[in-house]
């Protein structure tokens, strides 16, 4: 490998593809009540169907989310340095959590310690899966012998071009989180209204759109798609994510398919971290 890769838990692969992949990943944590789980651990499989089932039933559940620290960056890059390889870190938005500024922490403390390595962090302006597509296209040029500073080059340019949207049941999971302001939960809290978030140019969620029912909304998100999608080869990776409502994410697929046969649709559940912040019910939509 020309440079050591990481990403954060939120990026949403498998643990397979971290694996073959060789990414290397710092992982965030969930507090529910007293109960602290770490968002992603090797060898321990996510029951979310569980967990969306907690959310929706349990109206006293209080659910924390802990960003990566600057101390976890310095321990988890520092070993790949010490090996004579430079560091390239792909971090979820820095416009929805703080784990990418501390990631760019570490990065100034061991680029000062070691001038001759390169370590490089670029804040994808997005999350899940779209944070995830961005990190499959930066393997690619790594195994292709690309250098660390090529690749950041291009996750960089790539993070300006994802478009990210979410269709979410109930806002109050991000207000709690402190992911959206309380105006915008109220604006999306009447009944019926499912409200859709996208990532803006800062990479922070804001309220795009309220649509009048389920099903309209759904079918608002592949109209989002038809508006903003830019046909190229580059450009054929489709993410869908969702919380507990899997056949609509499929079917949403199929309609993006349907229309577009040349793009390659990915469908899988959100990770624990952002789960909890979007509730169950929720359907993520990422391209380019």
């Amino acid at each position: 490998m020309s440079f050591a890769l990481f990403t954060d838990s939120t990026a949403n692969l498998t643990e397979a593809e971290y694996t073959q992949s060789r990414v290397e990943v710092v992982s965030l944590t969930l507090s529910l009540n007293d109960e602290e789980v770490v968002c992603y651990q090797p060898g321990v499989v996510f029951d979310s169907e569980a967990f969306f089932r907690r959310m929706r039933e349990d109206s006293a559940l209080v659910m924390k989310t802990s960003m990566v620290n600057t101390s976890a960056f310095l321990g988890a890059f520092e070993p790949r340095l010490l090996a004579g390889e430079d560091v390239l870190y792909l971090g979820m938005s820095g416009g929805i959590s703080g784990t990418c500024g501390a990631g760019k922490i570490a990065a100034e403390i061991l680029q000062k310690k070691y001038p001759e390595r390169k370590v490089l962090v670029v804040d994808t302006l997005t999350a899940v899966i779209g944070e995830g597509m961005i990190l499959r296209e930066v393997v690619k040029l790594r195994d292709g012998g690309a250098s660390a500073e090529q690749a950041a080059a291009h996750a960089e340019r790539r993070s300006h071009e994802i478009h990210s949207f979410i269709m979410v049941d109930d806002l109050n999971f991000l207000k709690r989180g402190g992911r959206i302001s309380g105006s915008a939960a109220l604006a999306g809290s009447i009944v019926h209204l499912k409200p859709i978030l996208k990532g803006d140019e800062e990479g922070k969620l804001v309220l795009d759109l309220k649509i009048l029912g389920r099903k309209k909304a759904i079918k608002t998100l592949f109209e989002q798609f038809v508006q903003y999608h830019v046909s190229s080869a580059e450009n054929r990776s489709v993410g869908i994510t969702h919380t507990g409502c899997e056949d609509e994410a499929h079917l949403l697929a199929a309609d993006i398919v349907e229309r577009y046969p040349d793009v390659d649709v990915s469908v899988g559940v959100f990770e624990p971290c952002t789960s909890s912040h979007v509730g169950p019910g929720a359907i993520g939509l990422f391209f380019f």
